[in-house]
């Protein structure tokens, strides 16, 4: 097991072709909130980047010089956080899907952004499923003993897992696994960038063989 640094760990993620991007997020979403009765998920700022350390600077800097209010309520800097989608974007299936939708609801009194940033999450190049555990119970962890993540992020409750796809012989056999504690995520992955404060914790991550080496963690 190696913990990462924040630029090993951008470099770890997929390599960008020419018709590829990474998206960030500043998004509000937190757990306390929740329990306060309060709805405030919701994506505040997106980049479309090729370089991630670039992305999460300015993200960081937005994050801590403006306010942000959804529905009227005044968000506290800890239910901000900074998330990317795990799979690189392809802003050219992209491009191609909202010109289609705009055109064919051109009598509609659409905004184009809007459409085109809603097709951006929906066309990745999907290369790595996200297992997505919210316990730290060592139990839960040996039903995930066949499989062979090449990364962990630490949650605050929990773990999420990598898996890449050239690695799997049948990717049934991670759904397999899923239960109400075990989530497996796809194409649509949203995942934490690590090593940088998410409200009052810190995710880390690490490079892994097995499943077994994050009982140590």
């Amino acid at each position: 097991m190696k913990k990462l640094t924040l630029k090993e760990y951008f470099n770890y993620l997929p390599k960008l072709n020419t018709e590829e991007l990474y998206l960030f997020y500043l998004i509000s979403r937190d757990r306390e909130a929740k329990q306060m009765g309060l709805s405030i998920d919701k994506i505040l700022f997106r980049i479309k980047e090729e370089d991630p350390e670039k992305a999460t600077r300015i993200l960081e800097a937005i994050r801590q010089n403006v306010e942000f209010q959804v529905k009227g309520i005044k968000l506290k800097k800890e239910w901000i956080k900074i998330m990317h989608v795990l799979n690189p974007v392809n802003f050219v299936k992209a491009s191609h899907k909202a010109a289609i939708r705009y055109v064919e609801q051109c009598k509609e009194n659409l905004n184009i952004e809007k459409l085109y940033n809603s097709e951006l999450p929906r066309n990745v190049d999907f290369r790595i499923f996200m297992i997505d555990i919210d316990t730290k119970d060592k139990k839960i962890l040996e039903k995930l003993i066949d499989i062979r993540p090449r990364l962990v992020i630490t949650t605050k409750r929990g773990y999420h897992f990598h898996v890449w796809k050239e690695d799997l012989e049948n990717p049934q056999t991670l759904f397999k696994i899923a239960d109400k504690e075990i989530e497996i995520k796809t194409r649509n992955s949203i995942e934490y960038v690590p090593f940088i404060l998410q409200g009052n914790f810190t995710p880390e991550a690490y490079e892994i063989n097995n499943v077994e080496e994050v009982k140590d963690l």
